[in-house]
């Protein structure tokens, strides 16, 4: 996927990457989702740089089975990075399939008992989680962007470096005359999103936990691309 004013970092672009994924990783550590996630490794156990070392595994993982099909978006001084899937050009690849290679690759990174841990976790705010939202709300045919994940540099905040990324992805989408869908788990988040035109498809509650997934969609604005 080419977006002005983006570059798409290449899968043999190992070093850049990397570099990502440590960035995106750190202020993940944030959101509520992966704190929720990383909750289940008990603190006496994993101090708070193990915790980070795992998070920046997961959005490398990501990176590595997402980068063969131009999913890491970045802004030129690196400030900010999103991974977002294009239908269109998933070619062979399916949710099934990237789920798999991004499980695999992150899972040969923890040891045994973390791999338990998070892997109970994550079945257990399978209801505040996954695509299969998505994949209802869409139709079979339907092109569309799927934003995965966005991150800011925690150094870079209030600077702009979000809306100098998020600005050309809303072009894009506009000019290819196609929505584009995400998830976010806090109010901020929703209204943050809302700002930039997204409205809320549904909620997603478990009793079990305190936070809430809100599904989001962005028609494309036409008029102005």
């Amino acid at each position: 996927m080419n977006v002005a004013g983006l570059i798409t970092v290449q899968p043999d672009q190992t070093d850049l990457l990397s570099k990502l994924a440590c960035m995106v990783g750190t202020s993940f550590l944030e959101e509520m989702w992966y704190a929720t996630w990383l909750g289940a490794l008990n603190a006496q156990e994993f101090d708070q740089s193990r915790k980070q070392a795992i998070m920046q595994a997961a959005i490398l993982a990501d990176y590595q089975a997402t980068a063969p099909y131009g999913c890491v978006l970045a802004l030129p001084d690196q400030a900010a990075a999103a991974n977002i899937y294009r239908r269109s050009e998933m070619t062979d690849a399916s949710w099934s399939t990237l789920e798999e290679r991004t499980v695999s690759l992150f899972e040969a990174s923890l040891s045994e008992r973390e791999r338990h841990l998070l892997a109970q976790r994550t079945e257990e705010m399978e209801p505040i989680s996954g695509s299969d939202w998505l994949l209802r709300t869409v139709e079979p045919s339907e092109d569309f962007l799927y934003v995965s994940s966005v991150g800011v540099d925690s150094e870079q905040r209030g600077t702009g470096a979000f809306g100098r990324l998020f600005k050309p992805l809303l072009g894009y989408a506009d000019e290819q005359d196609i929505a584009i869908y995400l998830d976010c788990y806090t109010d901020r988040l929703e209204q943050l999103y809302g700002h930039y035109g997204f409205e809320l498809i549904e909620r997603k509650r478990d009793p079990a936990f305190t936070i809430h997934e809100r599904c989001m969609v962005r028609r494309p604005n036409t008029a102005d691309a």
